[in-house]
């Protein structure tokens, strides 16, 4: 077992005291078999009333609401994780098992909404979806997948992008770059037009090559599996996902899922000044 420490500061200021209207905080990791919450803690100031609620995809969100105007929004999130082995399959394993892609039944109902596409098969680049379509076929969707999440890689420069929501998939590839989002909404997309049910995961990764040395928030793609379950595979790094990536939230789209949203009534020309500081550190457990 390892301990995760997880720290995630958002601060909104602003050059004269508005009206908060509810907040919607999506911060608290999913835990499992895997993850645990050891202890966790949130302190937003003003202090709001807090509302703790299980949303349709099954993430924890807290509802806050406000009562006075203010000049400064600041939450910070505080998390203690145990993070364990997992002995489930590997992802080997799976990709040596026939993987059956047709009959979901009964989960057909649950999925539709993790298959449908925005685009159509033929404004995709072929390249990125002749191999995975052809995999489907024979049921060696696994080893395409992690060939696909190399390929997005190979191809899509990856750029940290502070404006909020995901670009276009035709834009991704238009510019040959994009955030962790822009390339899991793009890995989605190309899943969903080939058939399979894929989510968008939000959440934290521990350090890596391409984020800073302390962790930082992060975005993959998560796709459904019948008889394994959801599996998960990041094009970011170009590779399925691992100990290092901890799921906070789920959803077919990822508007439904930033950490923080919400809304302020306000002067006009009122200027507001955004900073976000995350910090994520493994530790093992004695």
């Amino acid at each position: 077992m390892q301990l995760i420490h997880v720290v995630h500061q958002t601060t909104y200021t602003f050059d004269q005291a508005v009206t908060l209207r509810p907040h919607r905080l999506l911060l608290r990791p999913r835990d499992g078999f895997d993850l645990r919450i050891r202890k966790s803690g949130l302190s937003i100031t003003p202090t709001p009333a807090l509302f703790w609620q299980r949303d349709a995809f099954n993430n924890s969100v807290a509802i806050a609401v406000f009562d006075q105007p203010t000049t400064q929004l600041d939450i910070v999130s505080t998390l203690t994780l145990e993070q364990y082995q997992s002995d489930g399959l590997s992802l080997a394993q799976l990709g040596s098992s026939h993987v059956p892609d047709t009959d979901l039944e009964p989960e057909t109902t649950v999925l539709r909404a993790y298959q449908t596409s925005c685009l159509e098969p033929s404004e995709l680049p072929q390249s990125l979806t002749e191999e995975l379509s052809r995999a489907c076929a024979s049921h060696e969707q696994v080893s395409a997948l992690q060939a696909l999440c190399a390929d997005i890689k190979a191809v899509i420069a990856y750029q940290i992008r502070e404006t909020p929501g995901v670009q276009a998939c035709l834009e991704t590839l238009a510019l040959g770059s994009g955030s962790c989002r822009d390339l899991a909404w793009l890995l989605i997309e190309v899943v969903r037009v080939c058939g399979l049910p894929a989510r968008f995961v939000s959440g934290y990764l521990l350090s890596h090559q391409f984020e800073p040395e302390d962790g930082a928030t992060h975005a993959w793609v998560e796709v459904y599996f019948k008889d394994f379950g959801w599996i998960g595979f990041d094009p970011t790094v170009g590779r399925p996902t691992g100990a290092q990536h901890i799921a906070v939230a789920v959803a077919p789209d990822p508007k439904y899922v930033p950490p923080v949203s919400g809304a302020y009534l306000s002067a006009p020309k009122t200027q507001v000044d955004l900073s976000v500081k995350v910090r994520v550190e493994a530790q093992t457990a004695n």
